[in-house]
């Protein structure tokens, strides 16, 4: 384990998870500060590492629940791909809309397995912010909806409608508030009706495939892709076939 940490300590608990993941993977972890806002993972393929990065001033203040959450949040995306062979996307042909976008499109599948694995592993997110920004979403939509400056953040709304459904759904955290979850995606149905079908066609893909599956996380992706036409910009691979692209009509 490599840390460049200057504020931020681990936690026992979470150093295990490391050391458990480094001998599942193979690969090391480092986890690193820096500027940008929340926390990302990327893999190091060469030096043989999951890399976390992780705004330390942004964390400074939060609970060691909510630090060990994240930072094996982060560690758990590295850990399906590199050892349950989850696909990923190389982007190709993308501009800065389209890369938007499929950042999006792969987060919020791809969030709702790491949250059931991670919560499995019990950690559990205190999710201190999450209510309150759902509510300024909510007052949002109730005060924007039909504004077309509004519209142009289809792909960032579809995102947080998922994720929200996706914790209805698929945790069995008791520190969620179900209420406003609810109340979010009733209000969000009624502002939105052109993105919610949209966003009904997604939920449809997630829950007709096992998105706890390689198979299912791929096809989901793929289905996913081709509803919003960027299947012809990206490549989709597995780590444990770096070097080969799988094309649109191959599976894993």
């Amino acid at each position: 384990m490599l840390l460049k940490l200057n504020i931020l300590k681990l936690s026992e608990k979470v150093k295990a998870y490391i050391e458990e993941v480094k001998k599942e993977t193979g690969y090391n972890v480092s986890i690193e500060n820096f500027q940008d806002k929340g926390a990302r993972s990327t893999l190091d393929h060469g030096r043989k590492y999951i890399r976390v990065e992780i705004n330390e001033e942004e964390f400074k203040k939060e609970s060691e629940e909510e630090i060990d959450y994240t930072i094996a949040h982060e560690i758990t995306h590295g850990f399906l791909s590199l050892k349950k062979k989850y696909c990923r996307i190389n982007l190709v042909n993308c501009g800065p809309e389209e890369k938007e976008a499929v950042f999006f499109l792969r987060t919020m599948i791809e969030d709702i397995v790491v949250d059931k694995i991670i919560h499995e592993k019990n950690f559990i997110s205190c999710f201190t912010d999450y209510p309150d920004n759902i509510k300024k979403d909510i007052k949002y939509i109730c005060e924007k909806g039909n504004d077309p400056t509004y519209k142009s953040r289809n792909k960032a709304m579809i995102f947080s409608y998922i994720l929200a459904w996706g914790y209805l759904t698929y945790s069995n955290s008791d520190k969620i508030d179900y209420k406003t979850l609810r109340k979010y995606l009733k209000i969000w149905q009624k502002s939105c009706p052109k993105y919610y079908e949209e966003a009904e066609k997604i939920k449809e893909i997630i829950s007709k495939n096992d998105i706890f599956t390689p198979e299912g996380y791929f096809n989901t992706i793929k289905e996913c892709l081709d509803l919003w036409n960027l299947t012809h910009l990206v490549g989709i691979y597995t780590c444990q076939r770096y070097d080969t692209i799988i094309t649109n009509n191959t599976s894993i």
